[in-house]
């Protein structure tokens, strides 16, 4: 696994500094060194941009207009709505970075339609962008236009046949596997998983987590503790009262999305159990409704803005040839990390009894 460090873009000067150094906006730094028409900007204030550019070395390096203005664009297509707050993440994070290096962001959903995403390449290259992004709501592979060949390209979430283009992904098994680890640090052997659907490459990375992670705590695989779900709060629900209505029941249950762990948690509520008390919940994902649950939700976090971050330092770093750690070669998988919240406890048959617990605790404090 690529686990290799990448510098962020900005450690060069950017507009940020110069706007800082001449005590003006970003957007007037931008309209100066561009030399956008039409703006009242004062010659004083002009001096003032300039002069800030000189002393901290600043260079415009390239000019590709973006209608009438100075900017230059980087296309970011995706393949699902900009309303997923999931999906937003990425966007966001390379819109910003982007921006700081005196360029726009300009995002084309496609709803996965290939006419679409035609159509937005064809806008992309009338507008002449340095770079494009690509990037799947579900990990897949994906098989670039030959047209794309003249731009660096970087993928987010999808990946093309024999990695012939970079490509950052989110290490789905190795997030898995941290989310069991972490149950059984608290002593679950009866660990339960709810799946994706099972033809997704995210739902058999994260299985193969699931049962890595049991393996590294001397677990054996129990296929009767596995439900395949849809990604949904339904599917979640479905699965999680399964799962109750077995002869022994799971002492925690792994989702592999934190929708279908919301689903989990109304199953869960439904049946009068309480969570961790009686039942330990983790989710996958970090979506912004995990923390706001009742426990919040433990879960294994999507590095979305880091994903973003460096697809725009990739096309940085293959235009200007100078800081070359930033270029991905192949596939370059993120780490997905725990974010620890309320929703896990130790199972209720480990805990000592509350009279023991009272008697260890008078006695240690004697």
């Amino acid at each position: 696994m690529n686990r290799r460090k990448t510098e962020k873009a900005s450690a060069r000067p950017t507009m940020v500094d110069v706007a800082k150094l001449a005590g003006v906006s970003q957007a007037t730094v931008s309209m100066v060194l561009n030399e956008t028409g039409g703006t009242r900007v004062t010659e004083k204030t002009r001096a003032l941009v300039r002069d800030a550019a000189e002393a901290l070395g600043y260079r415009v390096w390239m000019r590709a207009p973006v209608g009438s203005g100075g900017l230059q664009a980087i296309g970011f297509v995706i393949d699902d709505s900009t309303s997923n707050p999931i999906v937003n993440r990425a966007i966001d994070a390379a819109r910003q970075l982007a921006w700081e290096n005196e360029a726009v962001l300009v995002v084309l959903p496609t709803q996965n339609d290939e006419r679409l995403r035609a159509a937005a390449l064809e806008l992309l290259f009338a507008h002449r962008v340095v770079g494009v992004v690509f990037a799947a709501f579900f990990t897949r592979e994906y098989t670039l236009p030959q047209k794309l060949s003249s731009v660096p390209v970087v993928l987010i979430n999808c990946h093309t046949k024999g990695d012939q283009a970079p490509a950052i992904l989110p290490a789905h098994a190795l997030g898995a596997e941290t989310a069991v680890r972490h149950l059984t640090a608290q002593r679950h052997r009866r660990i339960a998983f709810i799946s994706g659907e099972s033809w997704m490459e995210a739902s058999k990375d994260r299985l193969r987590g699931y049962k890595r992670g049991l393996k590294a705590a001397g677990i054996a695989f129990d296929p009767g503790l596995v439900r395949t779900g849809n990604w949904t709060l339904s599917g979640g629900h479905d699965c999680t009262r399964e799962l109750l209505a077995l002869p022994e029941p799971p002492t925690a249950i792994f989702c592999a999305s934190d929708e279908m762990a919301i689903g989990c948690y109304e199953a869960i509520k439904e049946a009068g159990l309480s969570i961790p008390h009686d039942i330990s919940v983790v989710g996958f994902d970090d979506a912004p409704s995990s923390r706001h649950l009742e426990p919040p939700l433990t879960t294994i976090l999507v590095p979305h803005e880091d994903m973003g971050r460096r697809a725009i330092t990739h096309i940085y770093a293959k235009r200007e040839g100078q800081d070359r750690s930033g270029i991905i070669s192949g596939r370059l998988q993120i780490e997905c990390p725990l974010v620890e919240r309320k929703s896990v406890a130790p199972p209720r048959a480990s805990r000592a009894p509350a009279a023991q617990r009272t008697d260890h605790d008078t006695s240690s404090s004697a």
